[in-house]
């Protein structure tokens, strides 16, 4: 059995849920208030423009965790984009759902759709330690500073 994830609700809103069984991911969905007074129920997202939707959901993350955001298949099709991705453990507030529109034309985003899904993720929490450019990698490896498209085939 994993971790809980503990939740309360600050605004009328659907409670988070798994698509199935064995989803990784948690549905968040737009609560009833986003768009302002009832009973508007949608909201267009101008092209390249983003919106930072309340979700109505405030979580406590268990400690070495994060709650991270990543985009609903469906919602990326349409051309959504998850912004801000990460909820740290120690923050008590109500969580956002940041979304872009990469597309060209306006999309509609509905009060009750799922948005955005969010995965309980364990880090590892380390210390940073700065040294001199030189001294961090004194070994050279095969790829050494080849970045993107530099293991391709040639």
């Amino acid at each position: 059995m994993g971790s809980s994830l503990k939740i309360s609700k600050c605004r009328k809103v659907k409670t988070p849920t798994r698509g199935t069984v064995e989803s990784a991911g948690i549905d968040f969905y737009v609560p009833e208030e986003s768009f302002g007074h009832w009973p508007i129920t949608s909201a267009r997202l101008n092209p390249g423009k983003s919106v930072n939707i309340p979700s109505g959901i405030k979580a406590k993350i268990p400690v070495g965790y994060a709650l991270i955001a990543f985009n609903k298949s469906g919602m990326a099709l349409k051309g959504l984009q998850v912004g801000a991705c990460v909820v740290d453990s120690d923050y008590q507030g109500e969580i956002h759902l940041h979304v872009i529109n990469t597309t060209t034309e306006p999309i509609e985003i509905l009060v009750g759709q799922k948005l955005v899904q969010f995965i309980l993720i364990p880090y590892a929490h380390c210390n940073i330690i700065e040294i001199e450019e030189g001294s961090l990698y004194p070994e050279k490896t095969e790829r050494g500073e080849g970045g993107f498209g530099s293991t391709n085939e040639k």
